[in-house]
């Protein structure tokens, strides 16, 4: 991942005025990776292309894709359904999560730390249990075009069931803070910066 400077960021924003000062770019102004835009599917179906996976949020299309590109594959999510486990991944009483055996080689979190209201809590527990393990993480992304143009008509374009918005910056301080660090970072659908969200490989 190459990235713009903070040097370049004030340079685009000008440098005039107390709000571009040396302390506010540090604490404020965050160099995003310049990075190319993937088909979100594809790139985790090739990711996981005859591995063992565990799959949190398992349902709909991805994770059917999974299931069929997978070796194995244990799904997490809310509901029981056929081979997926029923768990709440916000409740903080449960020490650990659910484990396979043998070891997954990749565990998949497509679209799900955005549903959650304790996702430190989550990923703090998925390192612990899965410590080495690559965690392929996609989330929307906060800076969207189409939720700017959603925005200024006075119109939030979210899930009712998100609580909240990742930017490329506010995702890999969280999975910092949970011990992981990104190996690898895309946009998907869209043009970079403004796409659709983003994906992160993280271990």
């Amino acid at each position: 991942m190459s990235y713009a400077t903070i040097d370049d960021l004030r340079s685009q924003l000008g440098a005039s005025g107390p709000a571009q000062s040396p302390e506010y770019a540090a604490k404020m102004l965050h160099a995003v990776p310049v990075s190319e835009t993937v088909d979100r599917t594809v790139f985790i179906l090739k990711r996981v292309a005859g591995k063992r996976v565990l799959d949190f949020g398992a349902s709909g299309a991805l994770h059917a894709g999974i299931r069929k590109a997978a070796s194995f594959v244990a799904g997490v999510d809310r509901e029981d359904a056929p081979g997926v486990f029923g768990f709440d991944l916000d409740d903080v009483d449960q020490p650990d999560l659910p484990s396979i055996d043998p070891a997954p080689e990749v565990i998949v979190c497509g679209e799900v730390l955005e549903h959650l209201s304790n996702p430190g809590w989550f990923l703090s527990r998925l390192k612990r249990q899965y410590a080495g393990v690559p965690v392929i993480i996609s989330v929307p992304n906060a800076f969207s075009a189409v939720g700017r143009q959603h925005i200024v008509k006075g119109t939030e374009n979210v899930n009712a069931d998100h609580v909240a918005w990742y930017s490329h910056k506010t995702l890999t301080t969280l999975l910092a803070r949970a011990g992981y660090v990104v190996r690898e970072s895309y946009w998907y659908n869209g043009q970079p910066y403004v796409a659709e969200g983003l994906i992160v490989v993280t271990e």
